[in-house]
């Protein structure tokens, strides 16, 4: 899922991209995994022809038990920066960690995809702070995951004071949101153990528990 606001235009990075098309202040839910999603599961995932899994893990990514998602309402042609504006830390949404301004480019950063495995990247960003070669690896690392916190952590406070186009998808499907709009600020308040790779309602068993 998707906020509204954003549009598919060219990117100097990576072919397409998502771009603001009006402010987007920081504290705003700017995407989620959702129901919508297209899922397939771990048995599905397994039956794919190479090149066909390759296609997909490009635009979708692993989730903790195995299955693939792919996000829906353009939300996967999403692109990385190592300045990333939009994160996900300890979250089951991504949030926007600064404004971004009508025109810019909407990133995330792809080191936050922990269950892709051994994945890299060579990265275009060309942001002061490029890491040169993206990997699932540097989620795990404290340095970056330290930068990853304060900025999440500065956005988590604005939340509740933005207008969030996504409210009803994520008041039903996320609770580290409804934490959030009730008060928690820090990411021990409002993670739940839900991220974008462990979205709860992916990992429902057949008798109502998690999986």
């Amino acid at each position: 899922m998707l906020t509204s606001g954003i549009d598919v235009r060219a990117s100097r990075t990576h072919n397409v991209g998502l771009f603001a098309t009006r402010p987007i202040p920081a504290g705003t839910a700017v995407w989620c995994p959702c129901t919508t999603c297209s899922r397939w599961t771990k048995e599905q995932v397994a039956d794919l022809p190479p090149d066909r899994f390759e296609r997909l893990d490009t635009y979708g990514h692993l989730l903790a038990d195995g299955s693939l998602l792919l996000p829906c309402l353009g939300a996967y042609l999403m692109n990385h920066s190592c300045e990333a504006n939009v994160l996900d830390l300890g979250l089951d949404f991504g949030v926007a960690v600064r404004d971004i301004a009508p025109g810019e480019e909407v990133t995330c950063d792809y080191a936050t995809f922990t269950e892709d495995g051994d994945w890299s990247m060579e990265c275009r960003c060309a942001s002061p702070g490029c890491r040169g070669t993206v990997t699932t690896a540097q989620g795990a690392d404290p340095r970056i995951r330290e930068r990853w916190r304060t900025r999440v952590e500065a956005a988590l406070a604005r939340l509740p004071r933005v207008h969030q186009p996504l409210d009803d998808v994520l008041t039903e499907l996320s609770e580290p949101y409804r934490r959030t709009l009730g008060g928690a600020h820090t990411l021990e308040e409002a993670s739940t153990g839900s991220t974008v790779c462990a979205p709860d309602f992916a990992l429902v068993g057949p008798g109502g528990g998690k999986a």
